[in-house]
């Protein structure tokens, strides 16, 4: 494959992630059986940085379409089985937007009849919503600077809301584009990628690298309005550009280069495994955690509170490995700049 960071998104027998070459950041569809490319759409030029180039969002999909952003703001919506492309926005044209330092990197939000993005433009346009049929612009919000994390939906108190991170604010917005709550976060850091973790049924953490560390927010409903309260905040489960995990109330993630579980409730740090890991990714099946180091290194660790107990390795790829894996009937997606290796791990 072309260089890219974009995750790997699986359905049924197809895969779709994205790549590049020397001119154009494309969406392509494999054969999920046997890495084969049945069709490769160019959606926008490609994209030249220090730390690697080409596309950073992972695709989207939604029955039919595949919904995917280039790092220079070109959002498209594409057939899933031809590719071909049904409508294409690009934010620099439709909201005046400018392109992150480090490109646009978030992965598109679907949520009923809307696609939710986050162009970073001015004059109220920071956030939008479009309609998925169309890319017709539903509303818009806000004036702040482009970020990079992803938006994320929950449910609470019988209403479906959007919640995401700005450079500077943790938010709550309806799906009608009103805003709901906001909390300051890290103002000063513009820099936070990983994606906001729902602790059901009404915890919120979000993370951040450059010694910022977590925050944790509880939702409370009073008189048909939801605000928010601060429960914790720390310098511990400091993201960098992957995000963590919940399970049963704990939280498994890289702290920096430090592979970290914690209690979502509280922040205490329950264990620590340092070293030889870089600041990976990581994802839960089946009681494991399955992680992938920096460097290519993959790991079978139990997902338990009791301690790091790992229960098998190996190198599945070489050189920069910040993509994090995918899981999909039984067999394991890995990918680096370079290639996407397969892995079986069926009984």
């Amino acid at each position: 494959l072309g260089p890219a960071f974009s995750g790997i998104s699986v359905v049924a027998d197809r895969l779709y992630t994205m790549d590049s070459d020397a001119e154009h950041e494309s969406l392509v569809r494999l054969d999920a059986a046997t890495g084969d490319v049945v069709w490769r759409t160019a959606v926008g030029e490609m994209f030249e940085e220090s730390f690697g180039n080409g596309p950073r969002s992972t695709p989207t999909v939604d029955g039919e379409r595949v919904y995917v952003l280039g790092s220079l703001g070109d959002l498209a919506a594409v057939a899933a089985e031809s590719g071909e492309v049904r409508w294409q926005v690009a934010f620099r044209d439709a909201f005046g937007a400018e392109v992150p330092r480090r490109g646009f990197s978030e992965s598109i939000l679907v949520t009923g009849d809307l696609v939710v993005v986050s162009p970073g433009a001015g004059s109220d346009r920071s956030i939008a919503a479009l309609d998925k049929r169309t890319g017709e612009v539903r509303w818009t919000l806000r004036s702040d600077p482009g970020g990079y994390s992803s938006p994320i939906v929950v449910d609470f108190d019988d209403r479906r809301q959007i919640v995401m991170l700005s450079p500077t604010h943790a938010l709550g917005l309806t799906l009608e584009g009103a805003l709901l709550w906001e909390h300051e976060f890290a103002p000063t850091v513009g820099v936070k990628p990983a994606l906001p973790l729902w602790v059901r049924p009404d915890l919120l953490v979000f993370s951040a690298s450059y010694d910022v560390g977590a925050l944790a927010l509880r939702l409370t409903s009073a008189g048909g309005s939801t605000t928010v309260q601060e429960v914790w905040q720390d310098r511990v489960m400091r993201n960098h550009f992957n995000s963590s995990v919940v399970v049963d109330g704990y939280i498994y993630g890289f702290d920096n280069a430090t592979l970290r579980c914690i209690e979502a409730e509280s922040g205490r740090s329950v264990w620590a495994k340092r070293g030889g890991l870089g600041k990976g990714s990581l994802l839960y099946a089946d009681g494991h955690l399955i992680v992938l180091s920096e460097t290519g290194r993959l790991l079978l660790i139990e997902a338990t509170p009791d301690g790091f107990v790992e229960k098998s390795r190996s190198q599945a790829l070489q050189g920069r490995s910040w993509t994090a894996p995918t899981l999909a009937n039984g067999r394991l997606y890995v990918r680096n700049l370079e290639e996407m290796v397969c892995l079986d791990l069926r009984p």
